[in-house]
């Protein structure tokens, strides 16, 4: 097994280990067991519009398709914001 250095909000944090201590687990399960939904495809993420909570992207990042359109679409929001 290896170590995996990320930033969390400590807010956050602390919220998250009071409720997964209440249940009997540790942080440590709960990361391993996201990262491995996320790997079988049991996880997906979207892009939302904060002002009216409404899908405006949604991209599979399991593919190569995916991970490309969602690029490009980052990009060109970059570029209409300058």
């Amino acid at each position: 097994m290896s170590s995996l250095t990320i930033n969390i909000d400590e807010k956050l944090k602390k919220q998250v280990k009071k409720r997964i201590k209440k249940e009997g687990l540790n942080f440590t399960f709960l990361i391993n067991e996201a990262l491995k939904a996320y790997n079988k495809g049991k996880l997906k993420f979207e892009l939302l519009n904060k002002s009216d909570d409404k899908i405006t992207a949604s991209f599979d990042v399991s593919t190569k398709k995916g991970k490309k359109d969602c690029l490009n679409s980052f990009k060109s929001l970059i570029k209409n914001n300058k």
